[in-house]
């Protein structure tokens, strides 16, 4: 792996390079630690990834200032929340309550770090629905699978292993429920094509046939450029 830094707006912009045997072209993926990570075919020159990287930067910095404007935003199924902290010390550890777009969080430990009871709340809510609607799913259209997992992904929405478990971002709860449906659907679709290919979306139409606009919906937060 290479490392390079870009300067933009006096900040130094992370840039990781990564050749992969499996990559057909180069891509670009901002994550939404602000870090730069480039895939690039593993007999492609350096030079050229970084030559690629630089005809996109207006991109690459789009896609940062995305980020830092999102970075104090919370959401929940495609729209946008605010969230309030009270303390509460009659509660054994917390307690929420979502009404008109307001989260009230009740807890009794003093805390003030918004993103960290957020994202425990965004769990329990994905696990609340990811899994049964995963299961509703493949019992309808004949789907086989071993485990789901909810995790705190950064740079992708879901995967499948080829030992047919299941992994999906929490973050999928910003989304409202046909995007996260498209999601689940997606990678259940992985469990009989292990690929991209024309049959394996064709597959996903057949389940979702309007997919491809809740695809489009996905790239509203950071995604990646080939």
């Amino acid at each position: 792996m290479k490392v390079q830094y870009i300067e933009n707006n006096g900040n130094n912009i992370k840039c990781e390079y990564q050749k992969r045997k499996n990559s057909k072209k180069i891509s670009v993926r901002v994550e939404n630690s602000g870090i730069v990570k480039i895939s690039l075919p593993y007999f492609t020159p350096y030079f050229e990834a970084k030559y690629f990287v630089n005809s996109n930067i207006d991109w690459i910095k789009e896609k940062l200032k995305k980020i830092d404007q999102q970075k104090n935003d919370f959401y929940y199924l495609g729209n946008k929340i605010d969230i309030f902290v009270q303390n509460n010390a009659n509660i054994k550890n917390f307690n929420y309550i979502l009404s008109n777009n307001n989260l009230i969080i009740e807890t009794n430990k003093n805390s003030t770090e918004l993103e960290d009871l957020y994202i425990k709340w965004l769990r329990l809510k994905a696990k609340e629905y990811i899994p049964k609607k995963a299961e509703e799913f493949a019992q309808k259209h004949n789907f086989k699978f071993n485990s789901i997992k909810i995790k705190n992904l950064t740079s992708r929405w879901g995967s499948c292993s080829i030992k047919k478990n299941l992994s999906f971002n929490l973050k999928l709860m910003y989304f409202n429920y046909k995007v996260i449906d498209y999601v689940i659907i997606h990678e259940l679709c992985h469990l009989q094509e292990m690929n991209h290919s024309h049959k394996f979306w064709n597959l996903v139409g057949e389940i979702m046939p309007d997919y491809k606009l809740q695809k489009k919906q996905l790239s509203t937060f950071p995604t990646h450029k080939t």
